[in-house]
């Protein structure tokens, strides 16, 4: 590769997938079904029975219904909703938002408290009662006391994007982006190592912070601080599997981290006139408190730092809290109430009607008024989890957690550990309810067929038939209780697994060693018997009809089909591994790694990726060559070459395509270039036969061209003009005869004429409107050489909607072109 070439393109995939955060590709959650393999599919949640999930898809002509055990859930944002917006409106007015020692939470009014029950109101869940031991703390969601939330990326300072050079090999400087970016519900999350953030505010005297951070796929690893300065402020880490508390020669063991666990949940209070430090858990629990400590000397402020793979900050909050008197010093383990001017009265909350006190265990009775109760806390013990338990969340950041006892298209009903009746949510404004905290990824899935549409992409299995009665194509998911028949009008394909399909060849290739090239981008095997300029008479193993108009065809191929494909023919699915892109992860074959844009060039054509794990799913390989078009004969735009230099990949933008091919074996690309210097010299016109162009290119098996005009061929010899003198040729030194007009010629078809590309195994494409399945063979009607039969055995893929028409066909850019006029100086 040149060297120029190489420092410019050192890439993964196509850049136009990855674009710009906030304008890419629609996250998870806003897509609608999703399997916990990472299968989506856009749609509507239907009603539903025990066990299972009725859904709704364009993309199907009959609902789905699915075992709920493969699903990882569904997410009900909108596609237009930014990073952390509501996907609808929320009217939640309600003042109070409660939280369990389970984790659940919620937002209601208060209505009534008794001594085993809380009793609120909501326009989500309606009323419903709570057992009093399993609220962990109520909160008026409108503290006098806040000062800060971190939760959303929006409310952090981030550094301007700096311009800086990537690596000095390269030609270009990059501006680089924030290391942080929002995750869909707007949390600050990163992918990069040793990523910081840090927002600098004056710590009072007294406060209070509660704090939820997460990992993806392992046990959170990261370093909290109070200030910036790592050596002198007081910071809380992960050291292997224990969070500790670190501040010069302190050295303090907080918990120990399950290898399970994916979040960590804390709350840390600070009283400076006491100098005294308390971590509690996320029941209230105390973990640690220290004495003799002081935050920071300078630079103070939140600083958050990734030690591991992921990092996701879900919440953090600072509020103020005012100086406690010894009057008011209570025993932290027991229920005790904050009111909005700093009071604290130890004891439990009742609440008759309109009146409210809070209540000792002496029997101490202390009057209270409800508007000026600021938040309680109970702590306790988390209750044993419900099996089969599935969680539902809303923008507010409310969760509930149940196990799912009836589904229907606008509500859920869930059992809740908090209540002793099943509680009614509605789905209104909820933004995803989820099965499980935990992929199950089955190891066949890895075997299945796929269905890619623009949101994403269904692993499963086509169905030929079905033996239930239909003759349709259908389609089963990974977890369907049966195939559903697949909607030809939408735009979407179908790739199938190499196990699905038959290696041995579909045909008689001995008998059909010719190829047809449609000008419609078809290709199909054949026997060329005659051609006289006006039509071909041919036998093929797919279609019946026995004659083709000459305005049809754009190329009648003579090499023999069982010869390696050469640069102008379609590579055969099996050459190749699919590769896909999305604005965060990088997918080749069944191997997905993580990625995050970091920065891009000036003008955006190229994207600079944080890629770790890039040369995990590469086979080890540094260096791997992607050419755009799978090689099909078009003049190559370009490379894409994955060489990652210290964890920084660059992404550079060669084409319009979403998918590329990736051979397995890299092409000579010296040969390929001097075929293309060939060809760009047949297809230029001179300035003499402007006015008469040729009409066809002959492409001899040594690879020579000569352009002309096709007149005839009979039996074993080719009549071809050239330069006024005409040459008969015998067939076996012929490679291909393509015709270069600038013509074209649109498909015919009905209104309501449904027509599917059929790529078979053997490189051959057929566009046809499928009609049944009988024989294990796929029968239609093709709009331009009618009846049409293909072994289902042999189908590598399957193209509906537009996408069955848009494509790039082998010999689409063998188009004559005029000469460039010479130049003349006026000087003398």
């Amino acid at each position: 590769m040149p060297r120029c070439l190489r420092k410019i393109l050192v890439a993964v995939a196509v850049a136009m997938i990855l674009c710009p955060i906030g304008t890419g590709l629609p996250s998870p959650y806003e897509i609608g079904l999703r399997w916990k393999n990472g299968d989506v599919l856009p749609g509507q949640l239907l009603e539903s029975s025990a066990g299972t999930i009725r859904w709704s898809s364009s993309y199907f002509l009959d609902d789905l219904i699915l075992d709920v055990k493969v699903l990882d859930g569904v997410a009900f944002r909108k596609h237009d909703s930014p990073p952390g917006a509501e996907n609808r409106k929320v009217s939640t007015t309600e003042p109070f938002r409660v939280s369990t020692l389970s984790g659940d939470v919620w937002i209601a009014d208060l209505i009534g408290a008794d001594d085993e029950t809380f009793h609120f109101s909501s326009k989500r869940h309606g009323q419903f009662r709570v057992k009093r031991s399993t609220v962990y703390m109520l909160e008026r969601r409108e503290r006098p006391d806040f000062l800060f939330d971190g939760s959303q990326l929006k409310n952090w300072k981030l550094p301007k994007p700096q311009r800086e050079a990537v690596d000095p090999a390269l030609p270009f400087d990059f501006v680089r982006r924030s290391d942080w970016f929002a995750d869909p519900e707007g949390h600050p999350k990163t992918w990069i190592d040793k990523a910081e953030i840090f927002y600098a505010f004056n710590w009072p005297e007294h406060f209070e912070i509660e704090l939820v951070l997460a990992s993806d796929a392992h046990p959170p690893n990261f370093s909290f601080a109070l200030g910036k300065d790592l050596h002198q402020t007081l910071r809380f880490a992960i050291w292997k599997d224990e969070l500790v508390a670190v501040q010069g020669v302190l050295f303090k063991s907080i918990l120990a981290i399950q290898p399970e666990q994916r979040n960590l949940r804390l709350r840390l209070t600070y009283n400076e006139t006491t100098s005294i430090l308390r971590v509690f858990d996320a029941t209230g629990n105390v973990l640690l408190q220290l004495k003799g400590v002081k935050p920071t000397v300078k630079d103070s402020g939140i600083y958050i730092q990734n030690r591991g793979e992921d990092l996701t900050v879900r919440n953090v909050k600072v509020y103020r809290q005012l100086e406690e008197s010894a009057a008011q010093r209570i025993n932290l383990s027991k229920p005790h109430v904050y009111m909005t001017n700093g009071k604290k009265i130890q004891g439990r909350l009742f609440v008759q009607e309109d009146h409210a006190y809070v209540l000792d265990t002496d029997g101490t009775r202390q009057d209270i008024d409800l508007q000026a109760l600021n938040y309680i806390l109970q702590p306790g013990i988390p209750p044993a989890g419900l099996d089969q338990a599935v969680t539902l969340q809303y923008p507010d950041k409310v969760v509930l957690h149940g196990k799912l006892m009836q589904v229907k298209s606008d509500s859920v009903v869930l059992q809740t550990a908090f209540a002793d009746a099943p509680v009614t949510c509605s789905l209104a404004d909820a933004s995803l309810l989820q099965f499980a905290a935990k992929p199950d990824i089955d190891e066949a899935d890895k075997n299945k067929d796929k269905l890619f549409h623009p949101l994403g992409n269904l692993r499963g299995r086509v169905v030929f038939g079905g033996g239930q009665g239909t003759s349709s194509v259908q389609w089963e998911s990974v977890g369907a209780l049966k195939p559903v028949r697949l909607a030809y009008n939408r735009d979407y394909h179908i790739e199938r697994n190499d196990k699905s399909v038959s290696k041995k060849a579909a045909f008689n290739t001995a008998q059909f060693r010719h190829t047809l090239h449609l000008k419609s981008g078809e290709i199909f095997p054949g026997q060329i018997t005659s051609y006289d300029g006006k039509s071909a008479d041919f036998q093929s193993p797919f279609i019946s009809a026995q004659h083709l108009d000459s305005a049809d065809i754009k190329a009648l191929e003579f090499s023999d089909r069982t010869r390696a494909p050469s640069m102008d023919r379609t590579q055969s699915a099996t050459d190749f591994n699919s590769l896909r892109v999305t604005r965060t992860d990088i997918e080749i074959g069944m191997q997905e790694a993580k990625i995050q844009v970091i920065g891009e060039e000036k003008d955006g054509k190229q994207l600079i990726i944080n890629a770790d794990n890039i040369q995990k799913i590469i086979d080890g390989h540094r260096e791997v060559i992607i050419i755009e078009g799978n090689l099909k004969g078009n003049p190559v735009p370009g490379w894409i070459e994955v060489a990652p230099r210290n964890g920084i990949v660059i992404i550079e933008q060669p084409g319009d395509e979403r998918r590329l091919g990736l051979p397995n074996r890299l092409s000579n690309l010296k040969k390929d270039k001097s075929h293309l210097k060939k060809l760009e010299r047949a297809l230029t016109v001179p300035r003499f036969n402007r006015e008469n162009p040729p009409s066809h290119i002959l492409v001899a098996k040594t690879g020579d061209m000569k352009r002309g005009t096709l007149l005839d061929f009979q039996g074993q010899t080719i009549q071809f003009d050239s330069k006024l003198r005409e040459f008969s040729i015998p067939i076996n030194r012929v490679a291909r005869v393509v015709n270069v007009r600038r013509d074209s010629r649109s498909r015919q078809t009905s209104a309501d004429q449904a027509e599917a590309r059929v790529t078979l195994t053997d490189g051959s494409i057929l566009i046809f409107e499928p009609l049944e399945v009988q024989d294990d063979r796929l029968s239609g009607r093709s709009s331009i050489y009618g009846e049409v039969s293909v072994p289902v055995d042999s189908i590598g893929a399957l193209h509906f909607g537009e996408k069955a028409k848009s494509f790039t066909a082998a010999f689409e850019k063998w188009t004559v072109r005029p000469a460039k006029e010479p130049t003349h100086s006026d000087s003398p």
